[in-house]
Protein backbone atom coordinates (compact mmCIF):
# COMPACT_ATOMS: atom_id res chain seq x y z
CA UNK A 1 0.00 0.00 0.00
CA UNK A 2 0.93 3.46 -0.50
CA UNK A 3 2.01 6.17 1.42
CA UNK A 4 -1.36 8.05 0.37
CA UNK A 5 -4.14 4.73 0.88
CA UNK A 6 -2.60 4.14 4.71
CA UNK A 7 -3.31 7.95 5.43
CA UNK A 8 -7.11 7.95 4.10
CA UNK A 9 -7.67 4.31 6.06
CA UNK A 10 -6.17 6.15 9.16
CA UNK A 11 -8.42 9.34 8.54
CA UNK A 12 -11.26 7.08 7.93
CA UNK A 13 -10.76 5.31 10.61
CA UNK A 14 -10.28 8.30 13.12
CA UNK A 15 -13.96 9.58 12.00
CA UNK A 16 -15.61 6.14 12.62
CA UNK A 17 -14.05 6.29 15.62
CA UNK A 18 -15.27 10.03 16.77
CA UNK A 19 -18.83 9.01 15.81
CA UNK A 20 -19.28 5.89 17.90
CA UNK A 21 -18.26 8.00 21.01
CA UNK A 22 -19.62 7.87 24.19
CA UNK A 23 -22.50 10.63 24.52
CA UNK A 24 -24.28 12.30 27.65
CA UNK A 25 -27.21 9.67 26.36
CA UNK A 26 -25.22 6.73 27.63
CA UNK A 27 -24.93 7.74 31.15
CA UNK A 28 -25.78 5.19 33.94
CA UNK A 29 -26.61 6.64 37.48
CA UNK A 30 -24.55 5.34 40.49
CA UNK A 31 -27.15 3.39 42.49
CA UNK A 32 -25.58 4.89 46.07
CA UNK A 33 -26.51 8.53 44.91
CA UNK A 34 -29.57 9.47 45.69
CA UNK A 35 -29.02 12.49 43.80
CA UNK A 36 -28.04 10.54 40.39
CA UNK A 37 -30.95 8.28 40.73
CA UNK A 38 -33.07 10.88 41.53
CA UNK A 39 -31.43 12.59 38.02
CA UNK A 40 -31.85 9.31 35.93
CA UNK A 41 -35.57 9.16 36.69
CA UNK A 42 -35.84 12.52 35.87
CA UNK A 43 -34.02 12.06 32.11
CA UNK A 44 -36.30 8.72 31.93
CA UNK A 45 -39.45 11.08 32.33
CA UNK A 46 -38.33 14.11 30.41
CA UNK A 47 -37.31 11.77 27.26
CA UNK A 48 -40.96 9.85 27.79
CA UNK A 49 -43.04 13.25 28.31
CA UNK A 50 -41.09 15.87 25.94
CA UNK A 51 -40.68 14.85 22.50
CA UNK A 52 -38.66 17.03 21.46
CA UNK A 53 -35.90 16.95 24.13
CA UNK A 54 -34.51 13.19 21.90
CA UNK A 55 -32.34 15.00 19.93
CA UNK A 56 -30.59 17.06 22.38
CA UNK A 57 -30.09 14.14 24.20
CA UNK A 58 -28.58 12.44 21.41
CA UNK A 59 -26.69 15.18 20.13
CA UNK A 60 -25.05 16.77 23.63
CA UNK A 61 -21.35 16.82 24.73
CA UNK A 62 -22.63 16.79 28.12
CA UNK A 63 -25.73 17.58 30.28
CA UNK A 64 -26.35 19.37 33.67
CA UNK A 65 -30.11 17.78 35.42
CA UNK A 66 -31.72 18.89 38.03
CA UNK A 67 -34.55 16.55 39.41
CA UNK A 68 -36.26 18.93 41.56
CA UNK A 69 -35.96 23.11 41.62
CA UNK A 70 -38.05 24.86 43.97
CA UNK A 71 -39.44 28.53 42.69
CA UNK A 72 -41.08 31.23 44.73
CA UNK A 73 -42.53 34.05 43.58
CA UNK A 74 -44.88 37.43 44.48
CA UNK A 75 -43.29 40.36 42.65
CA UNK A 76 -39.73 39.72 43.55
CA UNK A 77 -38.36 35.84 43.50
CA UNK A 78 -36.25 32.79 44.42
CA UNK A 79 -35.09 29.65 43.59
CA UNK A 80 -32.36 26.57 44.49
CA UNK A 81 -31.57 23.09 43.23
CA UNK A 82 -28.83 20.70 42.98
CA UNK A 83 -27.86 18.81 40.14
CA UNK A 84 -25.44 16.57 38.91
CA UNK A 85 -23.33 17.05 35.55
CA UNK A 86 -22.89 14.43 33.03
CA UNK A 87 -19.88 14.59 30.78
CA UNK A 88 -19.91 11.98 28.01
CA UNK A 89 -20.85 9.45 29.78
CA UNK A 90 -19.83 9.83 33.46
CA UNK A 91 -20.94 12.04 36.11
CA UNK A 92 -17.81 14.64 36.83
CA UNK A 93 -19.26 16.48 39.71
CA UNK A 94 -22.45 18.19 40.74
CA UNK A 95 -24.11 21.69 40.63
CA UNK A 96 -26.10 24.15 42.11
CA UNK A 97 -28.52 26.34 40.59
CA UNK A 98 -29.67 29.93 42.50
CA UNK A 99 -31.66 31.94 40.49
CA UNK A 100 -33.13 35.60 41.68
CA UNK A 101 -35.78 36.90 39.93
CA UNK A 102 -38.32 40.60 39.70
CA UNK A 103 -41.43 41.22 37.48
CA UNK A 104 -44.80 40.38 37.03
CA UNK A 105 -44.58 36.66 39.16
CA UNK A 106 -46.55 35.22 41.64
CA UNK A 107 -46.78 31.07 42.90
CA UNK A 108 -44.76 28.23 44.03
CA UNK A 109 -43.53 25.71 41.65
CA UNK A 110 -41.24 22.68 41.76
CA UNK A 111 -39.48 21.74 37.95
CA UNK A 112 -37.42 19.62 36.81
CA UNK A 113 -34.53 21.01 34.30
CA UNK A 114 -31.79 19.82 32.14
CA UNK A 115 -29.33 21.95 30.38
CA UNK A 116 -27.91 20.51 27.10
CA UNK A 117 -24.27 21.53 26.26
CA UNK A 118 -23.64 21.23 22.78
CA UNK A 119 -19.81 21.17 23.23
CA UNK A 120 -16.87 21.52 25.69
CA UNK A 121 -16.43 24.90 25.40
CA UNK A 122 -20.02 25.33 26.70
CA UNK A 123 -19.27 22.89 29.53
CA UNK A 124 -16.66 24.79 30.49
CA UNK A 125 -18.64 28.03 30.82
CA UNK A 126 -20.58 26.01 33.37
CA UNK A 127 -17.66 25.23 35.15
CA UNK A 128 -16.18 28.56 35.30
CA UNK A 129 -19.11 29.63 37.32
CA UNK A 130 -20.12 32.73 34.97
CA UNK A 131 -23.45 34.22 35.74
CA UNK A 132 -26.30 34.06 33.23
CA UNK A 133 -28.71 36.75 33.46
CA UNK A 134 -32.26 35.69 31.62
CA UNK A 135 -35.93 36.87 31.13
CA UNK A 136 -38.62 33.47 30.98
CA UNK A 137 -42.25 33.90 30.80
CA UNK A 138 -44.27 30.85 31.86
CA UNK A 139 -47.69 29.46 33.55
CA UNK A 140 -47.87 26.57 35.46
CA UNK A 141 -50.84 24.74 36.90
CA UNK A 142 -50.49 21.21 38.79
CA UNK A 143 -47.84 19.19 36.55
CA UNK A 144 -49.01 20.97 33.27
CA UNK A 145 -47.31 23.78 32.26
CA UNK A 146 -45.61 25.95 29.20
CA UNK A 147 -42.45 27.79 29.34
CA UNK A 148 -41.12 30.19 26.77
CA UNK A 149 -37.60 28.86 26.38
CA UNK A 150 -34.57 29.22 23.92
CA UNK A 151 -32.85 26.35 21.95
CA UNK A 152 -28.84 26.51 21.32
CA UNK A 153 -27.79 29.68 22.58
CA UNK A 154 -24.23 30.19 22.77
CA UNK A 155 -24.01 26.35 22.90
CA UNK A 156 -26.71 25.80 25.51
CA UNK A 157 -30.10 24.80 25.52
CA UNK A 158 -32.65 24.52 28.68
CA UNK A 159 -35.56 22.14 28.40
CA UNK A 160 -37.64 22.48 31.88
CA UNK A 161 -40.07 20.43 32.71
CA UNK A 162 -42.85 21.15 35.69
CA UNK A 163 -43.41 18.55 38.61
CA UNK A 164 -46.01 20.22 40.53
CA UNK A 165 -47.30 24.26 41.45
CA UNK A 166 -49.25 26.76 40.59
CA UNK A 167 -46.90 29.83 39.12
CA UNK A 168 -47.42 33.05 36.48
CA UNK A 169 -44.50 34.94 35.59
CA UNK A 170 -43.29 36.97 33.48
CA UNK A 171 -40.00 37.97 34.82
CA UNK A 172 -36.15 38.95 34.19
CA UNK A 173 -33.85 36.89 36.60
CA UNK A 174 -30.49 36.33 37.45
CA UNK A 175 -28.74 32.82 37.69
CA UNK A 176 -26.06 31.51 39.25
CA UNK A 177 -24.20 28.27 38.63
CA UNK A 178 -21.83 26.64 40.95
CA UNK A 179 -19.91 23.78 39.85
CA UNK A 180 -18.74 21.12 42.27
CA UNK A 181 -16.10 18.57 40.96
CA UNK A 182 -16.69 14.63 42.29
CA UNK A 183 -12.57 14.70 43.26
CA UNK A 184 -12.24 10.81 42.43
CA UNK A 185 -13.25 11.96 38.57
CA UNK A 186 -11.12 13.03 35.64
CA UNK A 187 -12.80 14.87 32.90
CA UNK A 188 -13.14 13.05 29.60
Amino acid sequence: MTMRRITKTLVSLSFLLASISATADDWQADAGKKLEVRAERAIERMKSEIERSLPYFEDAYAIAVWPGVSRLGFGFGGAYGKGVVIEQDQSVGTVGYWQFSSGIQAGLKSFTMIVFFRDKEALDDLKAGKIQFAGQAGVDFATMGAHGTPTYNEGVAIIPMTNFGLMGEFAASGVKYNYKPYKDVESP
